[in-house]
């Protein structure tokens, strides 16, 4: 049975993954993405139910659009097995055994799904666009927040680190919406702060922090080198920060 559990953990973190490409692509053009139908970006026909299985869709299609043959990017492939790996590393974790659960690993489970759908986000529009979405990272201050009053109702833990961490978040959310508006700028600095500020108040071990921080770098560093064989310069630090920040916590959980 605990085998078929992991199967069914996998295939829901594909859904996620095929999601977050409609994510990325909608957010920053303002389109809605939860009640709009999925459309091919190219020929802008919807798509059907049977275009938008994960990975089967896009391997018995050989990666073209059923209805136009445009070459769809194998990226978004690589996406939704990614995220039903990330599910099933998430699964051995935190420590799961199926199917004898307790509320603080579902709890702690889900407050993880939501940090990786945050940090996906973040990740793939910044890739494109060289900037955090504001409203993504919201959601996730939120859905942290909210986790965190969970563990001082059940587990009596203290929020004093987490209050510090959202007031600084609050300070650097003032500040960017000021220059936003006021000189209609987009001060990537401050909006990597408020991403780094969030990273630190989910990661609980500061030496996990400090390790996901410095991972950050060399990813970055990495993806510059890559860019400027293509004379390309500028770096989305936001997307080395989001990916180490993940895997930070799944390994940390691991060794802790």
């Amino acid at each position: 049975m605990e085998i078929i559990f992991i199967i069914m953990l996998f295939c829901m973190g594909t859904v996620f993954g095929s999601f977050f490409t409609l994510a990325v692509y909608r957010i920053p053009l303002g389109l809605d993405i939860t009640h709009e139908r999925s459309f091919c970006p190219n020929c802008n026909h919807r798509l059907e139910f049977k275009d938008l299985i994960p990975i089967f869709s896009y391997l018995s299609l050989k990666g073209k659009c059923r209805y136009c043959g445009e070459k769809v990017r194998i990226r978004y492939l690589l996406l939704e097995v990614v995220s039903g790996l990330v599910f099933v590393a998430s699964y051995f974790s935190y420590k799961l055994t199926f199917p004898f659960f307790t509320i603080e690993q579902i709890s702690g489970l889900i407050s993880f799904v939501l940090f990786y759908v945050t940090n996906s986000i973040i990740l793939g529009i910044d890739k494109e666009y060289i900037q955090i979405n504001k409203k993504v990272l919201l959601f996730g201050v939120i859905c942290q927040t909210i986790y965190m009053l969970f563990l001082y109702t059940f587990e009596k833990i203290s929020l004093y680190r987490y209050g510090i961490y959202l007031l600084i978040l609050l300070i650097l959310f003032c500040l960017d919406t000021y220059y936003i508006r006021r000189k209609s700028k987009n001060y990537y600095f401050i909006q990597i702060l408020m991403l780094i500020v969030y990273e630190l108040a989910f990661i609980d071990n500061l030496w996990i922090a400090l390790g996901s921080m410095i991972a950050s770098v060399l990813i970055s560093l990495i993806y510059y080198i890559y860019k400027r064989s293509k004379k390309q310069t500028k770096i989305p630090v936001g997307f080395g920060i989001a990916i180490s920040s993940i895997l930070g916590v799944l390994i940390g959980n691991i060794i802790i």
